[in-house]
């Protein structure tokens, strides 16, 4: 219980959260512009709501759970600090990148199980038939689905978090910590 306690009462959350937001910020501003600018492209066809709904849910899905994971990770995991070198920052980062499409994978694998169970309310077994019946079609479309949002999500957003980790290592070399910052990787 003490190491629970002690894992949440880590110092570095402002550098990690400062990070995370850099990553957040910019790929709102990214996702915004193109669906501004696709939306711009299609205004003739009148469906500019669905496009809008499916880049939302596309930030909800993908962008948000993987910028969790790349926050806890360099709060908890790996954080970065001023006294690494350059290696070691852009090594955590990428570790950020893939604990942030760990996140992403399980969010589109759960959320592509629940919409399977819940597409088969109206069958005479509901539930019990899309997990018993086509439980191997409903976990594999699933799976793969979630393997690929997990991938694309983090082979678009590798070089900004890479930047964010070097730019939040670049700070905190300006502005010394007045306290030692360290991650779970750093009691191994």
């Amino acid at each position: 219980m003490r190491r629970f306690a002690s894992l949440f009462g880590r110092r570095g959350v402002l550098a990690a959260a400062a990070a995370a937001l850099v990553v957040l910020g910019t790929q709102i501003v990214l996702q915004l512009l193109s669906t501004l600018l696709y939306a711009g492209v299609i205004v003739a066809q009148g469906n500019q709501a669905e496009m809008v709904s499916a880049g939302l849910w596309g930030f909800v899905l993908g962008s948000l759970p993987f910028v969790i994971g790349v926050f806890l990770s360099l709060w908890l995991l790996a954080p970065v600090a001023a006294e690494l070198h350059i290696a070691h920052v852009i090594t955590r980062s990428l570790l950020a990148v893939a604990v942030g499409a760990v996140v992403v994978f399980l969010v589109y694998l759960s959320g592509g199980l629940l919409s399977q169970v819940s597409s088969s309310e109206g069958m005479v077994f509901g539930w019990a038939y899309a997990v018993f019946g086509s439980l191997v079609s409903t976990f594999g479309s699933a799976l793969s689905n979630a393997v690929y949002g997990a991938l694309g999500t983090a082979i678009n957003l590798i070089p900004l978090t890479v930047l964010a980790g070097v730019l939040l290592w670049l700070w905190l070399r300006s502005h010394p910590a007045k306290h030692p910052v360290a991650g779970l990787i750093d009691e191994v």
